[in-house]
C-alpha cells in the first residue's frame, strides 16, 4: 500500500485506488501513517483523532474506526498491538513520512554531494500543500515547513559545491546554522520517546515565558531523556552534563560544552566564567544544566550568572530538587501515565528477547508496571531482565525489587546502571534529619496528610521542615494534600530499616503518631465535621492497619494499640466494619481489663458485650447491633467458634447469650461500670446502662428461645452525662423499639432522638434517628412525611455509611412511594440505587436493587417480572446472607408467586422464610413474612387463619400497615374481604390498635408456625 498526502490525499493498493471514507477514518489512517511501522498509543491517537473533544470511551471508538478502517486497507495493513495500533508499511511507502527522512538525512550528511541529491528528491516530492484531516494536526504543517526551508537552503547551495571542497554556503551552515550546532553536541536518542506529549508541550511553554526552567522529578522519571529532546528541538541548544561533575566544576563543565557548540575567535579569558561569558555575548541560545541536583548550589549560582551575563540566553535544569532562584518556573515530572508505561515496557521487552509480551502475561505486565511506579528507568531495567526471565518471573522478583535490578545496561551512567544506585544518588545528598525523615515515611504506607506533618516529625525526633525538603527533592510528592512516596522510595527506605535493625523502631513510632492523629480526629465524628473526620480515616486506612498489626506483633505496645482501636471504633460502627471491630477487640479487648483510660474502658466494655456471647476463652462476638441493616454476612459467627458445648455452638449461631458468657459478664462488668465514672466521654458515659440492660435481660433469656436483642436502657447515674450520650442512648431506645413493635416508645425516643442530634449537630446521629422516626410515621399511617424524613435520612448518610446501609435506606423510600402508589418514581429510585451499587461493586447491594426491583412488580401485580429479579440474585450468595435479608427475599418471592397462582411453590418459600425469620429476633421480619402467610392462606381459602395472621403481623409490627401494597393487589385481584386491614379487628386492639404482646413474641411465632403447618 502507497499513501499520497502532498497536493491531496491519494490511497493505492495494487495499483487501484483506496477509498477513504470519513473523517474519523482519514484522521486515523493519518495519524498511523506519520509513524508508519511503529506503534502509537491509544492515549496519542485519541488526543490527535479527537483534538477538541474526547468520546467517553476513547479506546472502544478507536477500535470502532479500526474495525472500519480494516475493511478498507489491505489486509494486514492495520496491525492492533499491545498499547495501540501500527500501520504496517514502509516508510518510503508514505511521500511525507520519506520526504522528512530525506531531509533529516541531508541535515546530518557529510558528504555535500550527497546532502544536496537528498535535499533536491525531498523537494521533488513535494507536488503541492500537504493535506491534512483537519484541526488538530497543525503540528505536522509546521514540522514539514520547516523541514522543506532547510531542504531549499541545503539544495540552494548545491551548485557552488565542488568535489573536492565544500562550498561557503554548507561550511557557514555547519558552523553557525543552530540546528547542525544542535544536532552536533545533543547526544542522539539510542530509543524513540514514547509519552510525554504534554510535558514536552509544557517545557516548551515555560522557556517562551520564562528564562529559566527547572524540570524537576525523582530519579529514573526520565528528566535528562525529555531536556535533551528539549534541546534537540531547540536550534543552537547547549548541552551541560553535570552528573560527572563534582563540587567545583560546574563552570569548567560549562566552558566546555560551550567550546564544543560555539566557534568563535580567539578568546583572551582565562577564566572559565569570563570564557563562558565572551562565547554567549549577543547570541540568543538555550543552555541545558543536566542533573544538577548533587551540586545544587553551586548550579543555581552558575545559572544566576549566566542569565545576567547574556541576555539572550535562557536556562532548562534538570534536578530532583530546585535551585531556588527567584523568577524559577517548573515542569514536575512523575511517572508515565498507564498507558504509556505499558508501551515502553512493552518495547524494551520486544527489544529484549525480540517478542512483545502476551496476552497470557498481560496481567503480570499490569503489575510489574504498577509496582515500578510507571518510572521509566526502572521499567527498563526490569525489561532488560526478560532477555533470561519470562515476565512472571520478573513479577515474582520484585518482592525484592533491589537484588532483582541490580544490574543494567553497560550504556548507563553507574548511578543508572541499578535501581539501588539510582535512588542512593539523592540519599547522598540528604542530611541526618532527611535521611530520618525518608525512613519515616516509607512506614506510612498512605502517605501523610500534610496537616499531619508536625505530629508525626515530633513523633520521628525531627524538624518538619526535613519533610517538606524531601518533597523539594522529588523523594516525597505533595498530591491533594498528602505527602506521598513512590513505591521504589519506599522499599528503599524500609530496605534501609531493615539493614540497620531499625524497622521494628521505626514501625512502633508509626503506631504511636497514628494513634494520637486518629483519637483527635475520633472526636470530629460525633458532630458537625463529620465528613471531614471520616475523609481522614479513609485516607488513612493502610496507615492505621499498619499501626494495628505492629501492636499486635510487638510487645509493649498494648497500650498504644488500645488507643488504636479507641480511636477506629466510632468509624467501624458507622462503616458497618464489624470485622475490623471483631479483630481489634480480640487483639486487644484483654489487655484493656486494666480499665486505666478511657479508651481502656470503652475497649473493655465492647469486648463484654461480645464475650456475652462466647464461651469462657472463645474470641469475643461483636456486640448486638439492633439494626437489621448491621449484618456482616456471617463471617462473624465463623470467627467466634471455639470449643464450645453443642448447645452453646447453637446459641451463638442464634446469636443468643450464653450461660458462660452471661457468667462471665456478672463478674467484670461492675468494675468497667466503676472505671466509667472515673474516666468519662460521651461513649463512656453511656456504657453502664448498657451493660446494665444487657445484662438485665440476658439473665431472663430461655436458651434456644428467639432473641429480639432487646434490652432496657435505663437513665439511673446519667444526670451528668454529656448531651450527646443522652442522644446515642435514645437512639438505641428507638432502634430496639422498632425491632420489637414496641411502637410508643418507638415514637418518644425517636422524636427525642432527632430533636437532641439536630441541636448537636451531629449528621451521622441525625441521619440514624430519621431513619427511626420514619419508620414511626409509616405505621402512624403518615406516608408523605415518612417519606420525607426517609429521604432526608439517605441523603445525610451519604458517603458516612456502607454502600449495602444506604441502598438498604434508599429501599425504605422506595417501599414508601409504592405505599403512595407512585411507582415511577420507585422505578427512578432503583435506577439511583442500582447505579449506586454497581459503582461501588458491592454484591450484597446488588441482590438488595433486585429485591427492590421485585417489590415494585409484586406491587403492580406483575409476579413473573418479580420472580425473574428475584433469580438474578446468587443462589450462592443465600446462605451468606443474614436471617433477616433470607426471610425477606424468601416471602417476596412467596408473594410474586401467590400472584401467579402458584400456591403450592409459594408454600414452600414461606416455610424457608419462616425459619429464618424467627432465628433472626427481629419482629419487622416476622411480620412480613406474617403477611405472606396471610395472602397464601386466603388464597387456599382459609379465611380465619388470613385474618389470624394479619393480626399477628400487627402486633409484631406494632401496628396495622393499612398500605401495603401486596396486600392491596391480592385485594383487588381476588376480592377477599379476609385481607383488609379491618381483619384484625378483633385483636383486642390496645391504644395502639394491636393486641398486647409479650417481649419475644412467643405467642405470635407459635400461631404463625401452626398457620403455616
Amino acid at each position: 500500500m502507497r499513501l499520497r498526502f502532498f497536493g491531496g490525499l491519494e490511497a493505492e493498493a495494487d495499483d487501484a485506488p483506496v477509498e477513504i471514507r470519513g473523517r474519523g477514518q482519514e484522521a486515523l489512517l493519518f495519524r498511523l501513517a506519520l509513524d508508519a511501522g511503529t506503534t502509537v498509543a491509544y492515549r496519542s491517537l485519541a488526543e490527535d483523532v479527537w483534538p477538541d473533544d474526547l468520546p467517553d470511551d476513547p479506546r472502544a471508538s478507536l477500535q470502532s474506526l479500526a474495525s472500519r478502517l480494516r475493511r478498507v486497507v489491505p489486509a494486514g495493513t492495520l496491525e492492533a498491538v499491545p498499547g495501540g495500533y501500527r500501520l504496517a508499511i514502509a516508510r518510503e511507502d508514505v511521500d511525507i513520512a520519506l520526504f522528512q527522512d530525506l531531509v533529516a538525512r541531508a541535515r546530518h550528511a557529510e558528504d555535500p554531494a550527497a546532502a544536496v541529491a537528498d535535499a533536491r528528491a525531498a523537494l521533488a516530492l513535494w507536488r503541492g500543500e500537504p493535506w491534512t484531516p483537519g484541526d488538530g494536526f497543525d503540528w505536522v504543517v509546521r514540522d514539514l515547513l520547516e523541514d522543506r526551508a532547510h531542504a531549499e537552503r541545503i539544495a540552494g547551495d548545491g551548485a557552488a559545491a565542488g568535489a573536492g571542497h565544500q562550498s561557503p554556503a554548507l561550511a557557514a551552515t555547519a558552523v553557525t546554522t543552530p540546528a547542525v550546532a544542535a544536532a552536533a553536541t545533543v547526544p542522539a536518542s539510542l530509543t524513540p520517546l514514547i509519552g510525554r506529549t504534554r510535558e514536552l508541550e509544557l517545557i516548551d511553554s515555560q522557556l517562551r515565558a520564562e528564562r529559566l526552567v527547572t524540570l524537576i522529578g525523582p530519579g529514573g522519571a526520565g528528566k535528562t531523556t525529555l531536556a535533551f529532546e528539549t534541546a534537540r528541538r531547540t536550534p543552537g541548544s547547549i548541552v551541560v552534563e553535570l552528573a560527572p561533575a563534582a563540587p567545583g566544576e560546574v563552570w569548567a563543565a560549562v566552558a566546555g560544552a560551550v567550546g564544543r557548540s560555539i566557534r568563535v575567535g580567539e578568546l583572551v579569558s582565562t577564566s572559565a566564567r569570563d570564557r563562558v561569558a565572551e562565547a554567549l555575548a549577543g547570541r540568543s541560545v538555550l543552555v541545558v544544566l543536566d542533573n544538577c541536583e548533587h551540586v545544587s548550589a553551586e548550579a543555581a549560582g552558575v545559572a544566576l550568572d549566566l542569565l545576567g551575563s547574556a541576555p539572550g540566553s535562557r536556562i532548562l535544569a534538570t534536578s530532583r530538587e530546585p535551585l531556588g532562584l527567584a523568577g524559577e518556573a517548573f515542569v514536575d515530572l512523575g511517572p508515565l501515565p498507564g498507558d504509556d508505561a505499558r508501551e515502553l515496557f512493552t518495547r524494551r521487552v520486544r527489544a529484549a528477547r525480540g517478542t512483545p509480551p502476551g496476552g497470557d502475561e498481560a496481567a503480570a505486565v499490569e503489575r510489574i508496571v504498577s509496582r515500578l511506579d510507571g518510572l521509566p528507568l526502572a521499567l527498563e531495567l526490569a525489561a532488560a531482565k526478560s532477555r533470561t526471565l519470562t515476565i512472571a518471573e520478573i513479577d515474582r522478583g520484585l518482592d525484592d525489587r533491589f537484588a532483582l535490578l541490580a544490574t543494567g545496561p553497560r550504556a548507563l551512567e553507574a548511578r543508572h546502571q541499578t535501581l539501588r544506585a539510582l535512588i542512593d544518588w539523592s540519599w547522598e545528598t540528604l542530611t541526618d534529619a532527611e535521611r530520618t525523615a525518608l525512613r519515616a515515611a516509607a512506614v506510612f504506607p498512605d502517605g501523610i496528610d500534610a496537616r499531619d506533618v508536625p505530629t508525626v516529625a515530633a513523633a520521628f525526633e525531627v524538624d518538619g521542615e526535613s519533610f517538606e525538603t524531601l518533597v523539594d527533592k522529588s523523594l516525597l510528592r505533595r498530591a491533594e494534600g498528602r505527602l506521598r512516596m513512590l513505591e521504589t522510595v519506599r522499599e528503599y527506605g524500609i530496605d534501609r530499616l531493615r539493614t540497620e535493625g531499625r524497622e521494628a523502631e521505626f514501625r512502633a513510632r508509626e503506631a504511636r503518631a497514628m494513634s494520637e492523629l486518629a483519637a483527635r480526629q475520633d472526636a470530629l465524628l460525633r458532630g458537625p465535621r463529620v465528613r471531614e473526620g471520616l475523609a481522614w480515616f479513609d485516607a488513612d486506612e493502610e496507615n492505621l492497619s499498619a499501626a494495628l498489626r505492629t501492636c499486635a506483633e510487638q510487645p509493649g505496645l498494648e497500650d498504644v494499640g488500645i488507643r488504636l482501636v479507641r480511636a477506629c471504633f466510632w468509624t467501624w460502627i458507622m462503616r458497618e466494619r464489624f470485622t475490623e471491630l471483631q479483630s481489634g477487640i480480640g487483639r486487644f479487648g484483654e489487655a484493656a481489663a486494666a480499665l486505666d483510660s478511657e479508651p481502656a474502658v470503652v475497649v473493655r466494655a465492647i469486648a463484654l458485650l461480645g464475650l456475652a456471647f462466647a464461651p469462657d476463652g472463645g474470641e469475643p462476638a461483636p456486640a448486638p447491633v439492633p439494626s437489621a441493616a448491621s449484618d456482616d454476612g456471617g463471617e462473624r459467627d465463623a470467627a467466634t467458634r471455639g470449643t464450645r458445648t453443642p448447645a452453646e455452638d447453637a446459641a451463638a449461631r442464634r446469636g443468643e447469650p450464653t450461660p458462660s458468657g452471661i457468667a462471665r459478664l456478672e463478674r467484670e462488668a461492675p468494675a468497667v461500670v466503676a472505671a466509667a465514672a472515673v474516666h468519662s466521654s460521651e461513649l463512656s458515659a453511656a456504657v453502664p446502662p448498657l451493660l446494665r440492660g444487657l445484662l438485665e435481660d440476658a439473665r431472663q433469656h430461655v436458651p434456644g428461645a428467639p432473641w429480639t436483642r432487646s434490652f432496657t436502657i435505663r437513665d439511673d447515674g446519667l444526670e451528668d452525662a454529656p448531651a450527646w450520650t443522652h442522644a446515642f442512648l435514645s437512639m438505641i431506645r428507638s432502634a430496639l423499639a422498632q425491632n420489637t413493635g414496641d411502637t410508643r416508645t418507638l415514637g418518644a425516643e425517636s422524636d427525642r432522638a432527632l430533636s437532641m442530634f439536630l441541636e448537636l449537630g451531629d449528621v451521622w446521629g441525625t441521619a440514624f434517628a430519621s431513619q427511626m422516626r420514619s419508620e414511626w410515621l409509616q405505621l402512624a399511617g403518615r406516608l408523605e412525611e415518612a417519606l420525607a424524613v426517609a429521604d432526608a435520612s439517605t441523603e445525610g448518610l451519604a458517603g458516612l455509611t456502607s454502600t449495602t446501609d444506604l441502598v438498604q435506606q434508599r429501599s425504605q423510600s422506595i417501599g414508601l412511594l409504592l405505599r403512595l402508589g407512585r411507582i415511577e418514581e420507585a422505578r427512578e429510585r432503583l435506577t439511583g440505587s442500582r447505579e449506586l451499587a454497581r459503582s461501588f461493586e458491592s454484591p450484597r447491594a446488588l441482590a438488595q436493587t433486585e429485591m427492590d426491583a421485585a417489590m415494585i412488580e409484586i406491587a403492580v401485580g406483575d409476579g413473573a417480572e418479580a420472580l425473574r429479579h428475584l433469580d438474578t440474585i446468587d443462589a450462592q450468595m443465600l446462605p451468606a446472607f443474614p436471617d433477616q435479608l433470607t426471610a425477606w427475599s424468601q416471602s417476596r418471592r412467596a408473594q410474586a408467586l401467590l400472584l401467579e397462582g402458584r400456591a403450592d411453590e409459594a408454600h414452600d418459600a414461606l416455610r424457608r422464610a419462616y425459619p429464618s425469620a424467627a432465628r433472626s429476633g427481629d419482629h419487622p421480619i416476622v411480620s412480613d413474612v406474617a403477611v405472606s402467610i396471610a395472602g397464601w392462606l386466603a388464597v387456599t381459602g382459609r379465611d380465619a387463619g388470613a385474618r389470624r395472621a394479619l393480626v399477628a403481623a400487627a402486633r409484631l409490627r406494632g401496628g396495622v400497615d393499612a398500605s401495603d401494597p401486596f396486600l392491596r393487589v391480592m385485594r383487588a385481584r381476588f376480592e377477599n374481604d379476609a385481607l383488609l386491614p379491618g381483619a384484625t379487628a378483633g385483636a383486642e386492639p390496645n391504644s395502639d390498635g394491636v393486641g398486647e404482646l409479650d417481649s419475644d413474641g412467643a405467642d405470635e411465632l407459635a400461631v404463625l408456625a401452626a398457620l403455616l403447618g
